[in-house]
């Protein structure tokens, strides 16, 4: 027997929709619904069940009228108090091609014919209901029964499908095929005369619909059901269920309280649950979330978690293991990157970064920071990404990213990187007043090659010193100088700081050392005098002593050549330590010990850019009574002495729902568009292409042991 349609009751209606609203049972609703459908005229024997279809409502008296249209929702929900006011209606064929674009149901693919029945039940009107366990004895209430139609979630029908022996003439509802690009996973939700198939009630006074791919219920806190109906699936709360108490649900019949079979099927963290009672032939289907198209949310969900949030696949793989939680394969992850996540965060990118570049065009002059990172450090680096970063606001810019081979060696990298960041400045209209990096010789002759005003990072110059003094003051009859290493250290940034042209830094620089001979006094006219005051020192052990071997050597590094050049080109204004924190942040998202793919490695560092600019801004924590937090550090590099930082506010990670949105409501519904933007970004071949490959079983023949020779 083929499943029958719910139909019509309105006098003269012969058209056909997929969502009928039942007869509502409060007056004076229901005698105004009367009214409508017999034209003033009702018998005086009224049908148990009377339905109105869609077509006689106005499209201001549904709730999810623009879902529906999407294929977001299975059925429209009628407002509170609504009154059937179409007479004429219009004609289904738009509302049919709907349905066979989103609705594919399994009797369409199956040789065995099955009947359906979708139920719901009618509850009376509230705004917050606390839910008990699904199925309780509660929810069973056979004076009520509200027979709605068949069931939908995004792009596929996807709800419960239920075969029935009994012979009872009841509407169910009807399957359609689908056109959809996507294969749909297809399911039907049950309907039986008086029993329900779900503990959600959604409370509709005119319409008793439910939908459980939308529904979101709490044990122990009350939730506002229309809310979470309306909340997007990244949206609802997930919590972890152990098989036992899901199955406990199951055991009993809610018709005849018998034993039931049971079944499951799982799609990586999805879990099917198939319920069917031998004895009244009771059955009905459980999904444990919705299905997107044929993608069940939850395992795109935590795709694009792990993804976002920079930790690894497989250490999420092993978690899960460890807790004997069921997880998808890598592969599907691999997927989930290719086809969603991976276009999302290119597209979110661009589109911060069009915005910050047209802010920087509008600027008379821009100064801005560049530095390498490379990975793995060392000249054997697979990639290289140069960061340029806005120092005046603290924002990563562009992060262009380089693979060796591109550039004949890992040596070139930092060149080529550093070249296609001012080409793509100078593309969008930036104009750059200087650019402060590292003093590397390369870099040096580029920048100057292409008249770019270049000034030095003062840490990197300081560093380099430092390191040069350590060495001499190992030196036998050298340890003198050892009392003097913080002072170099400080005067070097005081240097930069207070001077406004190269010749002044370097006549400060270079009053180094007449100052640790005790002399203040100094020929160059630039800085012609200390500007401390007059002091009588305590240890006057410390000075040096002009041609002694201590005076020589530290002589011998402070006036060579090369320093003293750099000296003259210190930054005076804005350093690089903000692009050094930004490469800390960069390890959280591609640690060095994990292979990234080209593509997968540009778009987390696109996240690290996310995430570091929305957080560059940060201001101090407080205490409750207002005081600023400080803490007490000992770095390594300091070798025992202490460093005092400011406690910052907790990080912020709007970008992470930024995304998800945008993965759920745009890139999932139509990733063509963003896979393009993708495909035209230019990959070069890996590292090993240019090797010819053997073939497997000639490699594994040939292979060798050292020891077996």
């Amino acid at each position: 027997m083929s499943p029958k349609k719910h139909k019509c009751s309105v006098v003269g209606c012969n058209n056909e929709h997929s969502s009928f609203h039942l007869l509502p049972t409060s007056e004076p609703l229901k005698t105004q619904w009367m009214d409508f459908i017999y034209e003033g005229k009702a018998p005086l024997k009224i049908p148990k069940y009377v339905y109105v279809c869609a077509n006689h409502f106005l499209t201001d008296c549904f709730e999810n009228e623009g879902q529906f249209k999407a294929g977001l929702a299975s059925k429209l929900i009628l407002k509170s108090g609504s009154l059937p006011t179409v007479r004429d209606a219009t004609s289904p064929s738009e509302e049919t091609r709907h349905q066979n674009c989103y609705v594919y149901t399994k009797a369409s693919t199956s040789t065995r014919s099955c009947r359906t029945r979708d139920i719901g039940v009618q509850t009376e009107t509230s705004k917050l209901c606390s839910v008990g366990t699904q199925l309780s004895m509660r929810t069973l209430q056979t004076h009520h029964r509200s027979v709605c139609v068949q069931t939908e979630t995004t792009l596929s029908s996807f709800d419960v499908s239920t075969k029935l022996v009994s012979h009872t003439a009841v509407a169910s509802s009807t399957p359609l095929k689908t056109s959809s690009k996507r294969p749909c996973l297809d399911l039907e939700e049950d309907e039986d005369t008086l029993q329900e198939c779900s503990s959600i009630l959604t409370s509709q006074e005119t319409d008793v619909t439910f939908n459980p791919a939308e529904a979101d219920t709490s044990i122990t806190e009350p939730k506002d059901l229309s809310a979470q109906e309306s909340s997007p699936n990244q949206n609802i709360c997930k919590y972890i269920v152990y098989e036992t108490c899901i199955m406990e649900l199951f055991d009993v019949c809610p018709v005849c309280h018998r034993s039931c079979h049971i079944r499951s099927q799982r799609i990586g963290t999805f879990l099917r649950v198939e319920q069917l009672c031998h004895h009244c032939q009771f059955s009905r289907k459980w999904n444990s979330q919705p299905i997107l198209g044929s993608t069940p949310a939850g395992n795109l969900h935590l795709s694009a978690a792990v993804y976002l949030s920079g930790a690894s696949f497989f250490t999420i793989e092993k978690i899960f293991a460890a807790m004997k939680l069921h997880l998808f394969k890598y592969d599907t992850f691999r997927r989930h990157a290719r086809m969603c996540i991976e276009p999302a965060i290119v597209y979110k990118w661009r589109n911060w970064q069009d915005e910050m570049l047209q802010l920087l065009a509008q600027r008379e002059k821009v100064i801005v920071g560049g530095d390498m990172r490379a990975d793995s450090p060392g000249h054997s680096a697979k990639y290289g990404s140069y960061t340029m970063m806005d120092l005046e606001t603290n924002t990563v810019v562009d992060v262009q990213l380089v693979q060796s081979n591109e550039v004949g060696g890992s040596y070139h990298m930092e060149k080529e990187g550093l070249k296609r960041g001012l080409d793509f400045l100078d593309a969008h209209g930036v104009t750059l007043d200087c650019i402060v990096t590292d003093r590397h010789p390369q870099i040096q002759k580029f920048l100057r090659e292409r008249n770019v005003n270049q000034f030095y990072d003062v840490w990197h110059i300081e560093k380099g010193i430092s390191k040069q003094l350590e060495k001499v003051c190992k030196l036998k009859g050298c340890e003198k100088i050892r009392k003097w290493l913080h002072s170099i250290k400080n005067h070097i940034y005081w240097t930069a700081a207070s001077s406004s042209s190269g010749p002044e830094r370097v006549a400060k620089w270079m009053s180094m050392l007449n100052h640790m001979q005790n002399k203040h006094t100094h020929e160059d006219s630039n800085f012609p005098a200390c500007l401390h005051g007059t002091r009588r020192s305590r240890d006057t052990k410390k000075w040096l002593a002009a041609g002694t071997l201590p005076y020589l050597k530290l002589e011998k590094v402070l006036s060579n050549k090369r320093i003293v050049k750099d000296v003259a080109k210190l930054s005076p204004h804005y350093q690089t330590s903000s692009i050094e924190v930004f490469h800390s942040v960069i390890l959280r998202f591609t640690p060095k010990n994990v292979v990234f793919p080209f593509l997968g490695m540009l778009c987390r560092l696109y996240l690290a850019a996310l995430h570091y600019n929305e957080n560059a801004g940060r201001t101090q924590a407080t205490t409750a009574a207002g005081r600023p937090v400080f803490k007490v550090t000992f770095p390594k590099a300091k070798k025992g002495e202490y460093r005092v930082r400011e406690v910052k506010t907790q990080a912020t990670f709007r970008y992470v729902d930024d995304l998800l949105d945008l993965i759920f409501d745009k890139v999932f519904v139509d990733p063509a568009p963003y896979v393009d933007d993708v495909l035209r970004i230019p990959i070069p071949p890996a590292l090993c292409a240019e090797y010819d490959r053997p073939e497997k079983e000639e490699a594994i023949s040939s292979r060798v042991s050292r020891f077996n020779q």
